[in-house]
């Protein structure tokens, strides 16, 4: 993942991509069904980098707009092209939200995810979600901090077992990671962090939620403190 520059917000640069394929299905240049042009096109039609499309493009599946398929590319839906449209617009408006409610949000979220990723995990996930761990070590004290971090708790809701959860905590992953870059609201020490991870991560592998569920909201307070004292909104995409 590339380092944050806070030139652009990461939700205007994927409403460049939200536009430009509305913009396709109104002028009946893709059909309801047929394959989007490949990432690379809309990258660089769209005036984006090719990781903001895909993420864009995992927005709207999640919204039914779209379907990826590995290895084949990303198809609309079989909706009407007015619906297809009209979806897409709704993601194109426009609402503020403050960071404390989007902390709040998160924070409920993550604590299902964790407690179900407890219950639920496979070996294999385990694997998957001790590699997130490593990785966000290694890149504790570089600018991909953020990023890493939230890496991490995806990789956790990913292997939660609840898709709906994975999905939302995708959606508002960009809005989450535009407000800690502009407000520098992960100030806690590396150290401090890691080891808050360490331990939920050891009460996923023990296969205890409850654990899991406290080490999470403990994780939480600093952030959620640091959110209630911010009056600061963001545009955020729904």
């Amino acid at each position: 993942m590339t380092e944050y520059k806070g030139k652009k917000s990461i939700e205007k640069e994927l409403q460049c991509v939200f536009r430009y394929i509305r913009i396709l299905i109104e002028n009946e240049v893709v059909a309801p069904g047929e394959r989007l042009p490949a990432e690379r096109k809309i990258a660089i039609e769209s005036g984006v980098s090719r990781a903001k499309v895909r993420l864009a493009l995992e927005r709207m599946e999640s919204y039914g707009v779209v379907m990826i398929l590995p290895q084949s590319g990303s198809f609309l839906s079989n909706h009407s092209r007015p619906i297809l449209a009209k979806q897409i617009s709704n993601l194109e408006e426009s609402k503020a939200y403050d960071f404390s409610s989007l902390v709040h949000v998160r924070s409920l979220l993550e604590v299902e995810a964790a407690r179900l990723c407890a219950t639920n995990r496979t070996p294999e996930e385990l694997e998957a979600v001790k590699a997130a761990l490593e990785d966000f070590i290694n890149n504790a004290y570089t600018p991909l901090r953020d990023e890493k971090d939230m890496a991490f708790h995806s990789t956790i809701a990913r292997c939660c077992h609840n898709p709906v959860i994975y999905s939302l905590l995708l959606m508002i992953g960009p809005d989450v990671l535009d407000y800690y870059h502009r407000l520098n609201a992960c100030a806690m020490s590396p150290e401090g962090v890691i080891e808050e991870h360490k331990r939920i991560v050891e009460m996923i592998s023990q296969g205890d939620p409850d654990g899991a569920e406290h080490e999470i909201r403990n994780h939480f307070i600093a952030i959620t403190k640091f959110a209630s004292e911010r009056s600061e909104k963001i545009p955020m995409r729904l």
